[in-house]
Protein backbone atom coordinates (compact mmCIF):
# COMPACT_ATOMS: atom_id res chain seq x y z
CA UNK A 1 0.00 0.00 0.00
CA UNK A 2 1.35 3.43 -0.88
CA UNK A 3 1.54 6.31 1.57
CA UNK A 4 -1.19 8.24 -0.25
CA UNK A 5 -3.55 5.26 -0.01
CA UNK A 6 -2.70 4.80 3.64
CA UNK A 7 -3.47 8.48 4.37
CA UNK A 8 -6.71 8.33 2.41
CA UNK A 9 -7.92 5.21 4.16
CA UNK A 10 -7.19 6.67 7.61
CA UNK A 11 -8.86 9.95 6.74
CA UNK A 12 -11.91 8.46 5.04
CA UNK A 13 -12.82 5.95 7.69
CA UNK A 14 -12.39 7.96 10.88
CA UNK A 15 -15.13 7.26 13.20
CA UNK A 16 -16.16 3.96 11.48
CA UNK A 17 -16.50 0.74 13.27
CA UNK A 18 -14.35 -2.18 12.16
CA UNK A 19 -17.45 -3.89 10.74
CA UNK A 20 -18.36 -0.80 8.66
CA UNK A 21 -14.77 -0.63 7.51
CA UNK A 22 -14.86 -4.31 6.35
CA UNK A 23 -18.13 -3.69 4.54
CA UNK A 24 -16.71 -0.60 2.83
CA UNK A 25 -13.57 -2.50 1.79
CA UNK A 26 -15.69 -5.37 0.41
CA UNK A 27 -17.86 -2.93 -1.54
CA UNK A 28 -14.76 -1.20 -2.95
CA UNK A 29 -13.22 -4.57 -3.92
CA UNK A 30 -16.44 -5.58 -5.72
CA UNK A 31 -16.50 -2.26 -7.56
CA UNK A 32 -12.83 -2.72 -8.50
CA UNK A 33 -13.57 -6.26 -9.78
CA UNK A 34 -16.54 -4.99 -11.78
CA UNK A 35 -14.39 -2.21 -13.25
CA UNK A 36 -11.70 -4.77 -14.17
CA UNK A 37 -14.32 -7.01 -15.82
CA UNK A 38 -15.69 -4.06 -17.75
CA UNK A 39 -12.15 -3.17 -18.82
CA UNK A 40 -11.56 -6.72 -20.10
CA UNK A 41 -14.95 -6.72 -21.88
CA UNK A 42 -14.17 -3.38 -23.49
CA UNK A 43 -10.71 -4.60 -24.59
CA UNK A 44 -12.34 -7.72 -26.10
CA UNK A 45 -14.92 -5.59 -27.89
CA UNK A 46 -12.17 -3.29 -29.20
CA UNK A 47 -10.25 -6.28 -30.62
CA UNK A 48 -13.43 -7.62 -32.21
CA UNK A 49 -14.13 -4.24 -33.81
CA UNK A 50 -10.51 -4.03 -35.05
CA UNK A 51 -10.88 -7.44 -36.74
CA UNK A 52 -14.13 -6.32 -38.37
CA UNK A 53 -12.48 -3.10 -39.54
CA UNK A 54 -9.55 -5.05 -41.02
CA UNK A 55 -11.94 -7.45 -42.81
CA UNK A 56 -13.90 -4.52 -44.19
CA UNK A 57 -10.67 -2.83 -45.34
CA UNK A 58 -9.57 -6.04 -47.13
CA UNK A 59 -13.01 -6.38 -48.75
CA UNK A 60 -12.83 -2.75 -49.86
CA UNK A 61 -9.38 -3.32 -51.37
CA UNK A 62 -10.63 -6.44 -53.18
CA UNK A 63 -13.63 -4.51 -54.46
CA UNK A 64 -11.40 -1.69 -55.69
CA UNK A 65 -9.23 -4.22 -57.54
CA UNK A 66 -12.32 -5.83 -59.11
CA UNK A 67 -13.71 -2.45 -60.14
CA UNK A 68 -10.36 -1.56 -61.68
CA UNK A 69 -10.29 -4.83 -63.65
CA UNK A 70 -13.88 -4.34 -64.79
CA UNK A 71 -13.08 -0.78 -65.85
CA UNK A 72 -10.05 -1.98 -67.82
CA UNK A 73 -12.14 -4.71 -69.45
CA UNK A 74 -14.86 -2.18 -70.30
CA UNK A 75 -12.38 0.24 -71.87
CA UNK A 76 -10.88 -2.62 -73.87
CA UNK A 77 -14.35 -3.71 -75.02
CA UNK A 78 -15.26 -0.13 -75.94
CA UNK A 79 -12.08 0.17 -78.02
CA UNK A 80 -12.85 -3.15 -79.75
CA UNK A 81 -16.43 -2.11 -80.44
CA UNK A 82 -15.31 1.25 -81.84
CA UNK A 83 -12.79 -0.52 -84.08
CA UNK A 84 -15.49 -2.96 -85.26
CA UNK A 85 -17.88 -0.08 -85.93
CA UNK A 86 -15.29 1.73 -88.03
CA UNK A 87 -14.52 -1.50 -89.92
CA UNK A 88 -18.21 -2.10 -90.56
CA UNK A 89 -18.71 1.49 -91.70
CA UNK A 90 -15.76 1.12 -94.07
CA UNK A 91 -17.04 -2.22 -95.39
CA UNK A 92 -20.53 -0.81 -95.79
CA UNK A 93 -19.15 2.18 -97.66
CA UNK A 94 -17.08 -0.10 -99.94
CA UNK A 95 -20.02 -2.48 -100.39
CA UNK A 96 -22.40 0.32 -101.38
CA UNK A 97 -19.86 1.62 -103.88
CA UNK A 98 -19.28 -1.91 -105.23
CA UNK A 99 -23.01 -2.55 -105.62
CA UNK A 100 -23.33 0.74 -107.44
CA UNK A 101 -20.57 -0.30 -109.86
CA UNK A 102 -22.01 -3.80 -110.38
CA UNK A 103 -25.50 -2.45 -110.97
CA UNK A 104 -24.18 -0.17 -113.72
CA UNK A 105 -21.91 -2.69 -115.45
CA UNK A 106 -23.82 -5.97 -115.51
CA UNK A 107 -27.13 -7.48 -114.70
CA UNK A 108 -27.30 -11.05 -113.49
CA UNK A 109 -30.31 -13.17 -114.34
CA UNK A 110 -30.93 -16.26 -112.22
CA UNK A 111 -32.68 -18.13 -115.04
CA UNK A 112 -29.67 -17.72 -117.31
CA UNK A 113 -27.35 -19.06 -114.58
CA UNK A 114 -29.57 -22.11 -114.08
CA UNK A 115 -29.82 -22.70 -117.81
CA UNK A 116 -26.05 -22.70 -118.36
CA UNK A 117 -24.69 -24.06 -115.07
CA UNK A 118 -27.27 -26.47 -113.68
CA UNK A 119 -27.59 -29.90 -115.31
CA UNK A 120 -30.57 -32.16 -114.77
CA UNK A 121 -29.72 -35.13 -112.55
CA UNK A 122 -30.73 -37.69 -115.18
CA UNK A 123 -28.12 -36.29 -117.60
CA UNK A 124 -25.28 -36.20 -115.07
CA UNK A 125 -22.53 -38.70 -115.99
CA UNK A 126 -22.20 -40.30 -112.52
CA UNK A 127 -25.86 -40.05 -111.47
CA UNK A 128 -26.51 -43.80 -111.58
CA UNK A 129 -27.44 -46.04 -108.69
CA UNK A 130 -26.25 -49.10 -110.63
CA UNK A 131 -22.45 -49.46 -110.27
CA UNK A 132 -22.27 -51.62 -113.40
CA UNK A 133 -23.64 -48.75 -115.43
CA UNK A 134 -20.83 -46.39 -114.44
CA UNK A 135 -18.16 -45.71 -117.04
CA UNK A 136 -14.75 -47.12 -116.15
CA UNK A 137 -12.36 -44.78 -114.38
CA UNK A 138 -9.35 -44.27 -116.59
CA UNK A 139 -7.68 -41.25 -115.15
CA UNK A 140 -4.52 -41.79 -113.12
CA UNK A 141 -3.77 -45.19 -114.73
CA UNK A 142 -1.44 -46.25 -117.43
CA UNK A 143 -0.22 -49.62 -118.60
CA UNK A 144 2.58 -49.85 -116.00
CA UNK A 145 0.45 -48.70 -113.07
CA UNK A 146 -1.28 -52.03 -112.55
CA UNK A 147 0.70 -54.85 -111.02
CA UNK A 148 -0.31 -58.24 -109.74
CA UNK A 149 -0.08 -58.83 -106.05
CA UNK A 150 2.10 -61.72 -104.94
CA UNK A 151 0.27 -64.85 -103.92
CA UNK A 152 -0.03 -65.57 -100.26
CA UNK A 153 0.53 -69.18 -99.31
CA UNK A 154 -0.68 -70.62 -96.07
CA UNK A 155 2.07 -72.34 -94.16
Amino acid sequence: MSIAQDVRTKFSHRGMTPWQLVQKIGRLEREANEAACQLVAMATEIEKLKRQRNRAARALDDTRIQVQRITEDDTRLIKDLRRQITDLKRKLDIGVKAEHVIAKTQEIDGDQIRKHCVMPLAKAPFASTDPAGLPPITWGRDADATQKLPEVRAS
